[in-house]
């Protein structure tokens, strides 16, 4: 289906069907879930959590990754805190996902040589190869380091790790197999 084709079907068949909640929408946001993913056109983030407009906040980089706070990376920054300050959410969620190829290419550094954006980028969670047995590693292993790691810099932002201590916020790692649907909940 083509974009526009796309654009039609909405128009004529999902958002007559939905207009009261877009309606309501118009109001304002209060979404319960901030969920960082990858950019990776295989993962709808509200297809596996079934979950429809307004209810995620949703964060989508290569790779999943959340620089850490004061780095420059304002667009991550500003929508986390968004997420946590403004729209007081009460959960994040970061979703690594099978096959990456952001932790290949970072389990792979020399191979992005010619990629010098691409490197940068992946390289911000550098961290994740000194938790690797580098001669045997999995890219499986990678992508759960990765994830980990994200968490980690998710709780470096102040606002973060203040309302982890009060607990009205939860951070989950997630691991989402697309070629089985199934998603594996990290520590």
């Amino acid at each position: 289906m083509t974009l526009s084709a796309g654009i039609e079907k909405f128009n004529n068949d999902c958002f007559p069907a939905m207009e009261a909640k877009f309606k309501e929408l118009e109001k304002g946001q209060s979404p319960e879930t901030l969920f960082i993913t990858c950019s990776d056109s295989r993962i709808d983030p509200n297809l596996i959590t079934q979950t429809g407009p307004g209810e995620l906040f949703v964060i989508r980089n290569a790779g999943n990754i959340v620089p850490k706070p004061g780095t420059g990376e304002l667009s991550v920054e500003a929508t986390i805190l968004y997420a946590v300050d403004v729209l007081k959410v009460k959960r994040i969620v970061v979703c690594g996902h099978s096959h990456c190829g952001a932790v290949t290419g970072l389990m792979n550094l020399e191979s992005l040589n010619e990629l010098p954006e691409i490197k940068s980028w992946v390289s911000k969670s550098s961290a994740v190869l000194d938790r690797l047995d580098s001669d045997q590693a999995t890219l499986c292993e990678g992508i759960q380091q990765n994830v980990k790691l994200q968490m980690e810099h998710l709780l470096e932002f102040p606002s973060v790790a203040k309302a982890v201590a009060a607990n009205e916020l939860e951070i989950e790692g997630w691991l989402y197999h697309f070629e089985s649907g199934k998603v594996e909940f990290l520590d």
